[in-house]
């Protein structure tokens, strides 16, 4: 075998990993290289709606990231560290929100709030429009901290229990510590969610950066309003991202293990057994709740104001089903040199083009969409809603997961495996076919269903960049609201293709989270 041919294959498979890395990051990088004026910035802080939106968007990432960390923590601690019964179903249970689209959640809350309390609004208030989101994103912090919580070492808490330290003190020194990487991962996703958020905030009434750009483009047309409010949702963006980081501790002091080789110690409930699950019950119900309930009402409305158009809701379902299948088949192409790079080659270089597919994904849909319009009209303008863009969109909003579950699949396969494979004399290509394939095909597969199903939900992007005379199901939802919550009928079609469409992948989710509290019910 030619030496030769590993070396040219890493050589390329790098190259590769650039490129992707560098188109994800080019749509934003255009957008604000080319043009962007600090006068039209200072400008936009005359208008007291600028300073509102500005307000608002921080209080909600505020409020938004304290009730998901309450709600996130204590279902953990519940499932994990105390004797629940059927930890295994309470674990789905709380993961339920994640298959409810947000902006569905937030028009059905306030449909519900119309319907049964007209009086009433409470939904649309700060703390009610925090409350509604915190209920749909809470599962981002429920998951990692179940995984923390299970992977401590119970033998660091038994030292400290030995030592005469309180209950307290060991919950301040050995559990929190450890949770803290969990955390910081967690908000990172909900204060990133809350950033981007356009549907669910319009539903509630809230004013943010988003719904602002999105009015400047949607509206009125103006992209330079527009772009010049995309970099100060970027600036909270980039500090989210320093936030969290500061969060998450860099030294190996907090660690936990990689799977512990016995389940840790648990509270006994008792007697508080019962009312400890009627008020954990309590969380989903809210959650998708109100969801359900309006979805069943309006599907089995009889006298309902619009009639139920199937032959747009199969038309809607055909379209999103074909965006995600192709997005996800193209993420999944384009992840693989990034993941197998970074899995083989570790470097520093391999860590900072993994890290440039991050920083894409972090930037609000919102300012990729401006970014590939300005992109799009500018250098292709034939391009220009076409479905070549959006699934662009999509791929470079939705690639880290393709990254992340690769990752994981090529952990299975271990490189010893290769080496083993090379020194017997086998071809790379066909190691990597015969052994190393089957191995991580899990994580590649796992890793391209989410992808085609966050594309399927996705609507801000969506909105901005669908082709003419083209809808998904959740732009067909969104038009049966005109921005208003009028008449959960119409839209009960599409918000229950959604509900349906999003169920797989929480059972991805858990399936994989369960696997670390497997035993728990024994």
């Amino acid at each position: 075998m030619n030496p030769r041919v590993p070396r040219v294959g890493s050589a390329a498979t790098a190259l590769g990993a650039v490129a992707v890395a560098a188109l994800s990051l080019a749509p934003v990088v255009y957008l604000f290289a080319t043009g962007i004026s600090l006068g039209d910035i200072r400008a936009e802080f005359r208008y007291a709606a600028t300073t509102s939106a500005m307000v608002q968007t921080l209080q909600l990432v505020v409020l938004v990231s304290v009730l998901t960390v309450g709600l996130g923590v204590l279902g953990a601690v519940m499932v994990v560290r105390t004797t629940v019964a059927f930890p295994r179903t309470w674990t789905v249970l709380l993961t339920l929100p994640l298959a409810v689209p947000g902006f569905v959640s937030a028009y059905a809350a306030f449909s519900a709030e119309l319907v049964f309390a007209p009086q009433r609004t409470w939904v649309t208030s700060l703390p009610g429009a925090s409350l509604v989101l915190a209920l749909s994103l809470y599962p981002y912090v429920f998951l990692p901290c179940v995984v923390a919580l299970r992977n401590i070492d119970p033998a660091l808490e038994e030292m400290s229990a030995n030592l005469s330290a309180s209950r307290l003190s060991r919950i301040r020194h050995v559990t929190l510590p450890s949770l803290r990487p969990a955390l910081a991962a967690g908000l990172l996703i909900v204060a990133l969610h809350v950033l981007a958020e356009y549907g669910a905030m319009v539903q509630l009434g809230r004013s943010t950066l988003t719904t602002k750009i999105m009015a400047e483009m949607l509206d009125y047309g103006d992209y330079t309003s527009a772009r010049s409010l995309s970099l100060l949702l970027a600036g909270f963006s980039i500090l989210v991202l320093l936030g969290t980081r500061l969060l998450s501790p860099s030294g190996s002091a907090h660690r936990v293990t990689r799977g512990t080789t016995r389940p840790p110690t648990r509270v006994r409930l008792g007697r508080r057994q019962v009312p400890v699950q009627v008020v954990a019950l309590l969380v989903p119900l809210l959650a998708v709740g109100p969801t359900v309930l309006m979805t069943v009402r309006g599907l089995t409305n009889v006298r309902r104001s619009v009639p139920v158009e199937w032959g747009q809701v199969i038309s809607a379902l055909s379209s999103t089903t074909g965006y995600a299948l192709v997005a996800a088949a193209v993420a999944t192409v384009a992840a693989f040199p990034v993941s197998w790079w970074i899995n083989r080659r570790p470097s520093t270089a391999s860590m900072l083009t993994e890290r440039s597919v991050w920083v894409a994904h972090a930037i609000p849909s919102a300012i990729l969409a401006l970014a590939l319009v300005y992109l799009a009209t500018r250098l292709t303008p034939s391009l220009y809603k076409t479905p070549t863009v959006l699934v662009a969109a999509y791929v470079i909003l939705f690639l880290p997961l393709a990254v992340g579950y690769q990752r994981v699949g090529l952990e299975a396969s271990r490189k010893v495996y290769d080496d083993v494979a090379a020194s017997l004399g086998s071809h790379p290509a066909r190691s990597f076919a015969r052994v190393t394939l089957p191995l991580a095909l899990p994580g590649f597969m796992a890793g391209a269903i989410l992808v085609g199903l966050d594309a399927g939900k996705e609507l801000t992007t969506t909105l901005m960049l669908i082709p003419f005379n083209a809808d998904t199901l959740s732009t067909r939802l969104w038009a049966t609201t005109n921005g208003e919550s009028l008449d959960f009928t119409a839209a009960a079609p599409y918000a229950a293709m959604l509900v349906v469409l999003g169920v797989v992948p929480v059972v991805l989710l858990v399936r994989s989270t369960l696997r670390h509290v497997q035993d728990l019910a024994g």
